[in-house]
């Protein structure tokens, strides 16, 4: 598991009170019952925790699953990590 990945586990399992067993690459938020004031918090904690701007209308930090949400935060610390 990448240090990332683990970072997003954590998040959503504190964030979202959700046992950190039930979370996997290929669950949704959805899945997790995570309700949408949650997962807005979620993409809030992620910003502030890896310091980066997720898109606002970005489909998969909203509706995607956890291993898109986990690539996507990988695609945005490679963009910044190539513009520094």
């Amino acid at each position: 598991m990448s240090s990332t990945q683990q970072i997003i586990y954590d998040i959503i399992a504190t964030t979202c009170r959700v046992d950190p067993g039930r979370i996997s690459l290929d669950a949704t938020l959805k899945d997790l019952d995570v309700h949408s004031l949650d997962a807005v918090q979620v993409l809030f904690e992620i910003e502030d925790r890896f310091d980066v701007t997720v898109p606002d209308r970005q489909d998969r930090f909203a509706v995607g699953t956890v291993r898109d949400l986990v690539e996507g935060v990988e695609q945005l610390l490679a963009a910044k990590a190539k513009a520094a």
